[in-house]
């Protein structure tokens, strides 16, 4: 699991202009660099910032994604995925 390259990448996100640029332009070329696997790939591009959220993502850096509207991410579609998400810091 590549947790921290998740969460590198949604900071860059708000940090690098050029890099949010590519974000919103071709979002599967800009990650291509980061060390994901292929399902957190797949998670990611579909904006599923529930199961993001489950395997680590902090969602305070998950909303940076929200804020440029990367991943088909609009405040509403956030909101509305992410009440689906379980805490993993939560004992069951």
């Amino acid at each position: 699991m590549s947790v921290y390259q998740l969460n590198k990448l949604c900071h860059r996100t708000l940090d690098d202009l050029e890099f949010r640029e590519a974000m919103k332009r071709d979002p599967q070329a800009a990650i291509a660099g980061f060390d994901l696997t292929a399902a957190e790939r797949d998670t990611l591009l579909a904006g599923d910032v529930a199961r993001l959220f489950e395997i680590g993502v902090h969602p305070f850096l998950l909303s940076f994604l929200t804020r440029y509207e990367i991943f088909g991410l609009t405040t509403e579609v956030y909101s509305e995925r992410i009440r689906k998400a379980r805490d993993p810091h939560r004992s069951a």
